[in-house]
């Protein structure tokens, strides 16, 4: 991936390779599936998706593990608290939290978003309820 500044995710997506840009295009199907008040966009050069006027979800494809993940946040206006206990539950230990409103969630591959596709569903619209 090189390092040009994207204004549509169209764009973004021409320069993943073939097993990235098949995640992502899983992964944006999956997200854009659970809540249909989601719009999606570029933030922080990456697919981003906004639910009631926050960005919630974006896309982090550039990191040293090279792999897709989500990172799950709440915009500037709340407070993060690094030590804090994670506003949602996760049952599912697919969430790495960062904060009490920041986790990220890693995939290793196509397959991998196939078999976690119910509980990255069920993550995303528990996630979307929390007031941010």
């Amino acid at each position: 991936m090189n390092t040009k500044k994207y204004k549509t995710v169209d764009e973004f997506l021409s320069d993943l390779s073939d097993e990235k840009g098949s995640q992502v295009k899983e992964l944006r199907e999956i997200i854009l599936s659970a809540d249909k008040e989601l719009k999606e966009h570029i933030k922080w050069n990456s697919p981003s998706y906004i639910f009631e006027n926050e960005d919630r979800i974006t896309f982090n494809i550039v990191n040293k593990d090279d792999k897709v993940k989500l990172v799950l946040h709440m915009g500037a206006k709340r407070k993060e608290d690094k030590g804090g206990k994670p506003v949602i539950e996760d049952m599912t230990g697919l969430i790495l939290w960062n904060s009490d409103i920041r986790g990220m969630i890693s995939f290793d591959s196509t397959e991998d978003i196939l078999a976690k596709r119910e509980q990255l569903t069920g993550i995303i619209q528990r996630w979307l309820k929390v007031e941010s």
